[in-house]
């Protein structure tokens, strides 16, 4: 058998299955079987499964019929193909995630299934309960790729990690250039992943612009999502999509896709139906990409404009008759380009004026244009205005939710590429780098001359300051909640719904907390010998720091007035924090539960807040509200001030720095606030419309923030 795979880094190898129960993880470890790469397309069908949402009864009798399937009747299109070969699962295989056993559950619905199953996560998988640890223990991961039949299959991850917001990471571009690298150039390439392209959930065009710029190169002949239960022919930018319908619902079935004789066609069938009956789309194979060639020459990928006018030029190469160029900036601003050349060779150049724009990083796309076909680029540069308010800027070469540690001169980050990263706080330069081996979602904890980091493989470990590990500590699942120190404890939670306590000098566990019993996400909070946290399970909870028994637990406000899916509205994703003896958490519902932090007694409540942060004096707390305003408030929920910075629903705390409240917007908007007045002091775009969910650190000095385009970008304090 020859086995051949692609996948992304930081994933663990894969083994030979035991006799037992190699018939049921070779639905599951499959990837790695494939066809010669050189070899030619033959006729072939496989089934498009999507949005199980397991435990789901409706969906396990769905997909209870697929094993059993052979040549299949396409009567939409009147021919008959060969029985599938495999099945795609186009995500949200499970409800609330793969916790408290509904992973399992989802799995046992494929037992019977002889033929290579195919995983990818969606956002019901990646938030509650992140399933890409289960999909690891599988052999598989975020990215991946196989051959089959003459053709390369791609899976990508469009769900963002501990969040239902779609994102195309850093790290998965990266990947996905190295991986097509080795495709050959006519040979046909399927992607299949969970949100469809052209959606308005992703942060910005310019997020799956950049996944269809590297698509386009190659013979891309179907994009496969799932999401919205619906089962459409839905291209994009020059590339045919579908969505592949739902397991369960009024339209429960799956996508049949199939190239036979040269043709590829998909049709849907629907449950309880004798064969397919919904035509989705036909055409014939593509030979090669037939997209013509676009190329940005100015500004260069990432170059900095120090003036007001940035100078645009662009080629097209192709067989195609041009009638206009003109180019968008972070999709806001923008303006036509002179058009010169003639077919097949053509030239948009212009000038854009920038003085509008805050300065940092942007994104620009530039559209050749034939009647209602539009051939576009994108790129991203640097805007430095004359004050020149960054500081510098590193490349970490993946997205990132981390909230930058600052202690000693040093800056500390982790990123979705599971390295640990340390930098000069002053210059920027890389002092060390460490291989966690999964990605880093907490944020790393300095304290006592030690660096404490965790993974999504649930190790949490301890560096000296020079980057030697010193411990590690692995807990029974994903660690994305940040560490904080206690009684020389390093305290977090778990994707198991347990807090843990470990020792910080020795890494063994000093105590644990079970009394969670759904993922807890956040950061805890440590107040007067009291840890508070908050647990995709609706509750809020204390427990003692010394010994980890309960003192109290409360249902969060979110959760207590929601009608239906409680767990979706627990308190769990934006940190608790003390102000003034009172207890403040938000939850997804956007409200805010008060409580009185010894006794946990309700305080009151508020609504339409996805975030709180402390004042550094620890009297105060910030709002992050969903109308835009950063809002600060007293211990009762009485309002000082209040600003509109454009902040939105991104579940992360304002932070506050020698009386300056920093604060970033969804798609990297920072503003520096007077923490005493309200007044906007200066703003600085740190991302080029891409997501930043983390939150702003500072030292003092400077402002330091990570984005999903690979950046840590530090911002200077003063002096503007």
């Amino acid at each position: 058998m020859n086995r051949s795979e692609n996948r992304m880094p930081g994933r663990a190898p894969l083994r030979e299955a035991k006799p037992l129960v190699a018939a049921l993880l070779f639905a599951f470890l499959a990837p790695c079987v494939g066809a010669e790469p050189g070899a030619a397309v033959s006729d072939f069908t496989f089934i498009q499964a999507s949005d199980v949402h397991a435990p789901m009864a409706q969906s396990k009798a769905t997909i209870s019929r697929i094993p059993g399937l052979g040549e299949i009747d396409l009567a939409p299109f009147g021919v008959k193909v060969p029985k599938p070969g495999f099945v795609i699962v186009t995500g949200d295989m499970n409800e609330f995630g793969g916790g408290s056993g509904t992973w399992a559950e989802y799995l046992s619905y494929w037992k019977g299934c002889k033929i290579p199953v195919y995983h990818g996560l969606g956002n019901h998988d990646n938030t509650w309960h992140a399933n890409l640890k289960f999909l690891r223990d599988l052999g598989l991961g975020p990215c991946y790729s196989f051959d089959k039949y003459g053709c390369h299959f791609v899976s990508l991850m469009t769900p963002t990690l501990q969040d239902p917001r779609p994102s195309i990471g850093e790290e998965e571009i990266i990947w996905l250039r190295q991986d097509l690298a080795k495709v050959r150039p006519r040979m046909p390439v399927f992607v299949f992943f969970h949100h469809p392209l052209g959606g308005t959930e992703f942060a910005s065009r310019y997020d799956y612009d950049r996944l269809l710029d590297v698509l386009r190169r190659y013979n891309t002949v179907l994009l496969m999502a799932g999401h919205s239960h619906g089962h459409v022919y839905r291209p994009v930018q020059g590339i045919d999509q579908t969505t592949g319908g739902s397991t369960f619902g009024p339209t429960a079935g799956f996508a049949v896709i199939s190239v036979k004789n040269g043709v590829l066609r998909e049709a849907y069938w629907k449950a309880g139906e004798p064969a397919p009956s919904l035509k989705i789309f036909e055409k014939p194979l593509p030979a090669k990409a037939s997209y013509p060639e676009v190329e940005i020459r100015s500004p260069a990928f990432r170059a900095s404009a120090g003036e007001d006018t940035l100078s645009i030029s662009a080629n097209l190469t192709g067989p195609v008759a041009l009638e206009q160029a003109a180019y968008v900036v972070d999709d806001e601003l923008e303006g036509e380009l002179k058009l010169s050349g003639s077919e097949p060779t053509w030239t948009a150049t212009g000038n854009a004026d920038l003085s509008k724009l805050l300065p940092g990083a942007h994104c620009l796309r530039v559209s050749f244009t034939k009647g209602e076909e539009h051939y576009t680029r994108s790129t991203e540069f640097f805007f430095e205005t004359t004050n020149r308010p960054t500081a510098w800027r590193a490349y970490l070469a993946a997205s990132s939710k981390v909230t930058p540690a600052v202690a000693g001169g040093v800056v500390y980050v982790g990123a979705n590429d599971g390295n640990l990263r340390a930098f000069d706080a002053r210059t920027g330069k890389e002092l060390w780098t460490v291989e966690t081996g999964a990605e880093i979602l907490a944020e790393p904890l300095v304290d006592g001359g030690m660096v404490y980091s965790a993974n999504g493989l649930g190790v949490v470990s301890a560096y000296t300051l020079a980057g030697k590990k010193v411990w590690s500590f692995t807990a029974g699942d994903a660690v994305y909640s940040s560490p904080v120190m206690a009684d020389g404890k390093v305290i977090f939670g778990c994707n198991n719904g347990r807090l843990y306590a470990v020792d910080a000098a020795t890494g063994k566990q000093a105590w644990v907390n079970k009394d969670g019993t759904y993922a807890v996400e956040s950061k805890p909070c440590v107040w007067n010998g009291k840890v508070y946290y908050g647990a995709w399970d609706e509750y809020i909870r204390c427990v003692d720091v010394g010994t980890g028994k309960l003192l109290w637990r409360r249902l969060g406000e979110g959760s207590r007035i929601a009608k239906g899916a409680k767990r979706y509205y627990s308190p769990a994703d934006a940190m608790p924090l003390v102000a003034d003896g009172k207890l403040i958490i938000a939850d997804r519902n956007m409200m805010v539960t008060i409580l009185n932090a010894e006794t946990g007694e309700p305080s009151g409540s508020l609504k339409g807040v996805s975030a709180t942060g402390v004042s550094q004096d620890g009297k105060f707390a910030y709002l992050r509200k969903l109308d835009g305003h950063v809002v600060k408030i007293d211990s009762s929920g009485k309002e000082i001030w209040s600003l509109r910075a454009q902040v939105g629903a991104i579940p992360t705390a304002p932070t506050e720095k020698n009386g300056v409240v920093y604060v970033s917007s969804g798609k990297g908007i920072v503003s520096a606030i007077a923490a005493d007045s309200g007044k906007l002091l200066w703003q600085y775009q740190g991302s080029p419309q891409l997501f930043v969910m983390c939150s702003v650190a500072c030292d003092g000095e400077n402002a330091y923030l990570t984005a999903f385009d690979g950046s840590l970008t530090a911002i200077r304090c003063g002096g503007r």
